[in-house]
C-alpha cells in the first residue's frame, strides 16, 4: 500500500507548538504516512533548528515559508509559498498549526482541492486586544466552510471555537496533548544535580515558571504576587520573548531573587530542581509546559483559564487570572506545606500518566488524519474527541 501525504506547517517554532511538532515527526508512523514540514524561520528556537536538521537527515521534505506573527506585506508571499509546496507535494492531508498559518493556509488548500485539519493552539482573539480581536473573530468565522475538522487541544478551546466562532461540534474533534513520564529515580538524581548546579539549598522553596515573555502569559502578574510575601525564596523564569527587558526591571524591585534563564533546552532539569510551577496566564489552551511539570512531580499554581481547570483540579491550586493577591496566596499555602506540595504533585504524575499519555496523542491524531483523508481505520473517534 501506498503511503499517505502529510504536509504539516507552522509558523510559530518555539515553546508549546514546536513540542507538538516534535512529537509528531518523532511518532508519526512513516509506513503509513510520508509526513512534510512547511515552516516560519522568524519565531524559531534553537531546538526548532536541530529539528529540521533531523527531518533533513531523516530525507523529510522542508520548506521555509515567508509568514511573521502579525500582519504584513510577506502574507502574500507566504501564502504563495505554501500552495506552491502543496502543488509540489501532492499531500493527502494539510494540518495547519497556529493562527496565521491557519488564516493563510486555509484558502489556499481550498483552492487546490486538499483536505485541511487546523490546530489554532489557543483562542487568540481573546487577548489580542478589541480591534485585532475582533477581526480575528471575523476572519475565523468567514473560514470555516474551508476546515474540514478543527483540531483543538482541549475542550474548553474546542467549546470556544463552537461558542464564539460557531463552528459546529460535529467538525471539531478534541485531542489532548500528550507527553512521556520520566523515570522516579531519574528525576531524585537531576533534583540534586540541578539544585547543586544553581546553588539552592535543601531548606528553600522555589517556583519556576516557563513560558513566552508576553503579556498573554501573565509573568507580570507573578512578579506582583511574588510582592505580596508568596512564601518562596525565588523564581526561576525560563524563556524568552518581546516584553522580557520590563519583566527584568520590575523583578529588580521584588524581596525575592528571580532568576531569567532565557531560552533552555534542558527544561526537564530545572523542573526537577524547582518545588511549584506557576502558569499565571491570561489565556492558555493546554501547556505542554504545565504536562511537563505535573510529568515531573510537581504541584501547579495556575490561573482559571482555558484547558487549566480540567487539568490542575486536584493537582494544585487554581485562582482567577490578573489577581496577584490570590496568586501570592496560593504559592505561600504550598510554600509552607511540603506534605501538600508533594501530595499535589504526586496526584498531577498520577494524571498525566493515566489521561495525557504521548502514546494515546498520537494514536488519536492518526485517527485523525485517516478521517480527513477519506480512508478511516477505526470506524469510531477515540475516548476524548469531541463527537
Amino acid at each position: 500500500m501506498s503511503r499517505l501525504r502529510l504536509l504539516v506547517a507552522s509558523e510559530p517554532m518555539e515553546y508549546g507548538v514546536l513540542s507538538y511538532l516534535e512529537h509528531l515527526f518523532a511518532g508519526l508512523d512513516r509506513s503509513r504516512w510520508e509526513p512534510a514540514l512547511a515552516f516560519s524561520p522568524y519565531r524559531m528556537a534553537p531546538q526548532a533548528r536541530a529539528l529540521v536538521a533531523r527531518l533533513v537527515g531523516q530525507g523529510v521534505r522542508v520548506r521555509r515559508l515567508r509568514l511573521r506573527r502579525g500582519p504584513g506585506i510577506g502574507d502574500l508571499a507566504g501564502a504563495l509559498q505554501l500552495g506552491d509546496e502543496i502543488r509540489a507535494f501532492r499531500p493527502d492531508v494539510v494540518h495547519l498549526h497556529s493562527t496565521k498559518a491557519g488564516l493563510l493556509g486555509r484558502p489556499v488548500a481550498r483552492l487546490l482541492g486538499v483536505p485541511v485539519v487546523y490546530t489554532a493552539h489557543g483562542t487568540s482573539w481573546q487577548y489580542t486586544g478589541r480591534v485585532l480581536g475582533r477581526l480575528q473573530r471575523a476572519l475565523e468565522r468567514a473560514l470555516r466552510p474551508a476546515t474540514d475538522l478543527l483540531l483543538s487541544v482541549c475542550p474548553e478551546e474546542a467549546q470556544a471555537f463552537a461558542a464564539e466562532i460557531g463552528f459546529a461540534p460535529a467538525r471539531i474533534r478534541v485531542v489532548p496533548n500528550g507527553v512521556q513520564l520520566p523515570d522516579v529515580a531519574a528525576l531524585a538524581a537531576a533534583r540534586a544535580s540541578g539544585r547543586a548546579a544553581l546553588g539552592l539549598s535543601a531548606r528553600d522553596v522555589w517556583a519556576i515558571f516557563v513560558g513566552r515573555l508576553t503579556r498573554e502569559k501573565g509573568l507580570d502578574v507573578l512578579l506582583d504576587a511574588l510582592g505580596c510575601d508568596a512564601g518562596v525564596g525565588g523564581l526561576l523564569v525560563v524563556g524568552t520573548g518581546a516584553d522580557r527587558r520590563p519583566l527584568e526591571a520590575a523583578a529588580l524591585r521584588l524581596p525575592v531573587p528571580v532568576r531569567f534563564c532565557g531560552y533552555r533546552e534542558d527544561v526537564g532539569r530545572l523542573l526537577a530542581a524547582a518545588d511549584v510551577f506557576v502558569q499565571p496566564s491570561r489565556s492558555e489552551g493546554l501547556p505542554f509546559s504545565v504536562l511537563e511539570a505535573m510529568a515531573h512531580g510537581l504541584p501547579v499554581v495556575g490561573s482559571r483559564v482555558g484547558g487549566l481547570p480540567g487539568l490542575v483540579d486536584g493537582c494544585g491550586q487554581l485562582v482567577a487570572a490578573e489577581d496577584p493577591d490570590a496568586l501570592a496566596t496560593a504559592l505561600r499555602r504550598l510554600a509552607t506545606d511540603p506534605a501538600e506540595r508533594h501530595a499535589l504533585g504526586m496526584a498531577g504524575r498520577t494524571r498525566v500518566g493515566r489521561d495525557f499519555g504521548l502514546p494515546d496523542m498520537l494514536a488519536a491524531l492518526q485517527r485523525v488524519y485517516e478521517e480527513v483523508a477519506g480512508t478511516p481505520q477505526v470506524a469510531a473517534p477515540a475516548a476524548g474527541e469531541a463527537a
